[in-house]
């Protein structure tokens, strides 16, 4: 398909882009995204986006690596990458992404977590917070989080395997006790033909040594912030193509394959 599904435009005034205008002038309450979630289903690892050309666009996002080599987190305008193997790790500008969204972020909204919510609790308060069904938006938790139970996956080799094969072997680890921050979105069922609809979370720790996709947690004493998001920017790697919203997997195969 070379057209965006009518129902992501009307929730997100969403619009394909060149990849020169990826980054370029970025809209205040905008993200901007590389690729799609279907194309990583059909086991395209590879994007054309550097970290570079990322970042100047947002200063908060999520995503992976070529080869889908481990787990990107973007905080204060930085990209690290939690590998399957090795420590935690600054990004450098020229690697490339096959997936990832990022946002210019603004506070809207300052919530104060007075105590610590389990993963229900805090997915509750997160939704009570979002714009009505068809909006999104983007979050960032700073403080204490006394468990973590975070993943990453090793990066593929070609022939590529499917994305379950990928997440079947994934590494987890669990924590107690850290201080770090928390960065996600929330895509409405609109957004199912590009982006997985609900919670979507990355942490990394404040020392930098501890990160991944969040798989549950429980967060507080925190603090939360919350930006309105009112445009999405869509780049499509070569080989890419925007899936016909009656062949995307379900929300709920898209929650299950990624595991929180």
């Amino acid at each position: 398909m070379t057209t965006l599904d009518p129902a992501l435009v009307q929730a997100l005034n969403a619009r394909l882009v060149d990849h020169s205008e990826l980054g370029a002038s970025a809209a205040d309450h905008a993200v901007i995204q590389s690729s799609t979630i279907a194309a990583i289903m059909d086991r395209k690892y590879d994007g054309d986006v550097t970290i570079k050309e990322l970042l100047s666009g947002g200063d908060l996002g999520l995503g992976t690596l070529n080869g889908l080599d481990g787990e990107l987190i973007i905080v204060d305008g930085e990209a690290w990458q939690a590998p399957a193997e090795g420590p935690v790790r600054r990004v450098g500008d020229d690697e490339q992404t096959p997936f990832a969204v990022a946002t210019r972020f603004i506070t809207d909204e300052v919530v104060e977590i007075e105590r610590p919510l389990d993963y229900p609790e805090l997915l509750t308060l997160l939704e009570s917070h979002a714009p009505a069904d068809s909006g999104c938006d983007a979050v960032r938790i700073d403080g204490t989080f006394p468990a973590l139970h975070l993943r990453t996956v090793y990066r593929q080799e070609k022939p590529y395997p499917p994305f379950a094969d990928v997440t079947a072997n994934q590494v987890e680890w669990r924590y107690e006790d850290l201080r770090g921050t928390l960065v996600g979105f929330r895509f409405p069922h609109a957004a199912s033909t590009v982006e997985m609809a609900g919670h979507h979370l990355h942490f990394i720790s404040d020392d930098r040594t501890k990160a991944g996709h969040v798989l549950d947690c429980s967060a507080g004493p925190a603090t939360l912030r919350i930006e309105a998001v009112g445009e999405m920017r869509l780049e499509l790697p070569p080989g890419v193509e925007l899936p016909d919203p009656h062949d995307v997997a379900s929300d709920q195969q898209l929650r299950d394959l990624e595991g929180g």
